[in-house]
């Protein structure tokens, strides 16, 4: 969590006792904060959503058929330093309507966004979604995404809630040079 007392040599010392690849930072409020070049990137989200981008991010949790893997989110954090976590949601007892639901949520959050540079998105249903799901998912995101040069990213995992689909993840907008 970022926080003004953030200390560079405490970091590293994090990082090398948490034996961590990368550090990411997560801003919960809108005050401006020296960014540290030890921490790859920073994810802007709520307070509530906190654990969403944590467990968003566990390269441990895929537990379907699309997994992201720790090379996957270094090369995400290598293209932009400020990111924006979203979600969008639907229940309901149709699997596929529910999906056509949270992707046009998703796709109208994906569309005020601005140069966008890579993007994160994992899926989220109470039993491993079917290839077609997937495809209508990643079709809408990169049909919207494909005159840029977006790098995209996908996993999906299970969730315990019935009749739920949520789509969540983080994008990066063009990356900020910072001295």
């Amino acid at each position: 969590m970022i926080n003004d007392g953030w200390n560079e040599q405490a970091l590293l010392e994090l990082r090398e006792k948490a034996e961590a690849d990368i550090l990411v930072g997560l801003q919960t409020d809108n005050n401006e904060y020296e960014r540290l070049d030890i921490v790859e990137g920073i994810i802007r989200c709520q307070p509530n959503e906190v654990n969403d981008v944590v467990e968003l991010l566990d390269v441990r949790s895929a537990s379907t058929i699309i997994g992201i893997d720790v090379i996957d989110v270094i090369s995400l954090f290598e293209v932009g330093s400020s990111f924006q976590f979203f979600q969008a949601s639907s229940t309901g007892e149709h699997e596929f309507d529910m999906i056509k639901i949270a992707t046009h949520k998703l796709i109208n959050l994906l569309a005020k966004a601005h140069d966008t540079k890579g993007i994160f998105v994992g899926m989220q249903s109470p039993q491993s979604l079917p290839l077609e799901s997937m495809a209508y998912v990643t079709e809408a995101v990169e049909e919207l995404l494909s005159g840029d040069d977006t790098f995209i990213y996908y996993s999906s995992n299970s969730t315990d809630e019935p009749e739920f689909f949520r789509l969540n993840g983080i994008y990066a907008e063009e990356k900020q040079s910072h001295t």
